[in-house]
């Protein structure tokens, strides 16, 4: 299967400077960084320049990722991070209401997509017996977004057990 430059974009893990660019990047619309420095008390043009990795003069600091991550909650930032680590994986703890039916049918779905997806992943990196940093890192992704998946459907079984009692 040959993905689309912008299907491999998404589902390759970026470095933790791409990743906190796309977090606040909008085309010809910087309100999301504004209010990003202003809430912080950062300067705008040297937040600006912080958060492009081609400036070579600035770079992101701890603040700034503490900032772009409490506002935005992207997960590529997480990847990210999990990915220099190498040895780590994130989940968001789900929030979840009483769920119908058609909730848990619909999360199912979503759990055997997946699923599939990461078997293809990991079939096309063992084809020609090597797995790359590069697909080690997309399967890894994947991984984790199973587990994500998985957590959410945990979490809206226990939720309606409660319901039950």
């Amino acid at each position: 299967m040959q993905l689309t430059h912008k299907e491999r974009t998404e589902r390759t893990v970026m470095t933790l400077e791409m990743a906190l660019k796309a977090a606040v990047y909008r085309p010809n619309d910087d309100s999301l960084m504004a209010q990003i420095a202003e809430k912080n008390a950062f300067n705008i043009n040297t937040f600006r320049s912080s958060l492009n990795p081609t400036t070579p003069t600035h770079k992101a600091n701890i603040y700034h990722l503490e900032a772009v991550l409490s506002e935005t909650k992207d997960p590529r930032i997480m990847d990210s991070i999990c990915a220099m680590h190498g040895n780590a994986c994130w989940f968001e703890l789900p929030e979840v209401e009483v769920s119908s039916n058609a909730d848990f049918i619909m999360k199912i779905g979503k759990l055997a997509q997946e699923n599939g997806d990461l078997t293809q992943s990991i079939v096309a990196a063992i084809n020609d017996n090597i797995i790359t940093d590069d697909e080690l890192a997309m399967i890894r992704k994947e991984a984790y977004e199973l587990i994500r998946v998985a957590a959410k459907l945990l979490a809206m079984a226990e939720l309606h057990h409660k319901g039950v009692e």
